[in-house]
């Protein structure tokens, strides 16, 4: 029997949007060091067992090396495993901050980078986690394809960093997550990112959602993450949380 397990789901914070460097523009740089320190206070506060971070953490490569560093020192406060894969954003091209920087070498900290594929155990938690990194956001990068069998010993949970394209897989999306990949997947749970807005695309007995952003996607919004509860033998319990 598995024990229960208590998950945090953010994804898209998109630390240093439209921040260039100058004195102009701190305050924007700020502003989205806020909303990811109020964040990371609120998931303390939900005492889980891991968090998953789907991509996106920076808004692009050329993050300053002041955020990156800063961001890091965050994350690593944190009392419990992240686990992360980069997005669209910053995937891994040419001079990426993850080929740059080692978050891996952060204690409390796994970032999948392998573009096949990779999957990370948790033994304590009874509990596996796949992803893969994004090199490019085309049309050839599938998020979940080569996602392995799920395992009946443990709970089984990925993240992938893509557009929804439902049943009918539109060939010209690029990074497309299809639905059927999620119903047969047979996982427990699948983190997604890309889409900034909350979205349940849950399928057969996969329970699976894009989170939403911290910063909400227009002024009548809030931000929101997500809190995901399993228990053996239970259906997925997901709980949605805003942000001020």
């Amino acid at each position: 029997m598995k024990p229960p397990l208590r998950i945090v789901h953010a994804s898209d914070v998109h630390l240093d949007t439209d921040y260039y460097g100058g004195e102009d523009n701190l305050s924007l740089r700020d502003y989205n060091r806020g909303v990811f320190s109020q964040l990371l206070q609120r998931l303390r506060a939900e005492q889980p067992d891991l968090m998953l971070l789907p991509g996106d953490l920076f808004d692009s490569n050329r993050a300053s090396e002041d955020t990156i560093t800063w961001s890091m020192e965050q994350l690593g406060r944190l009392p419990f495993p992240v686990l992360m894969i980069p997005g669209n954003h910053d995937c891994l091209e040419e001079g990426a901050i993850y080929h740059r920087f080692d978050f891996g070498a952060i204690p409390n900290v796994e970032i999948l980078l392998a573009p096949e594929g990779a999957l990370h155990e948790l033994p304590g938690l009874q509990a596996s986690v796949w992803g893969k990194g994004m090199e490019e956001h085309s049309t050839e990068f599938r998020p979940l394809d080569g996602l392995p069998e799920a395992q009946a010993d443990r709970w089984n949970l990925a993240m992938g960093h893509g557009i929804y394209v439902g049943r009918d897989g539109f060939s010209f999306r690029s990074s497309p997550v299809e639905a059927k990949q999620i119903a047969r997947s047979g996982y427990d749970y699948i983190a997604l990112g890309h889409h900034h807005a909350l979205l349940d695309v849950s399928a057969k007995d996969t329970a699976a959602y894009y989170s939403g952003a911290p910063v909400p996607i227009s002024q009548d919004r809030q931000g929101t993450y997500l809190v995901i509860e399993l228990r053996d033998g239970e259906p997925a319990q997901v709980h949605v949380r805003h942000l001020d």
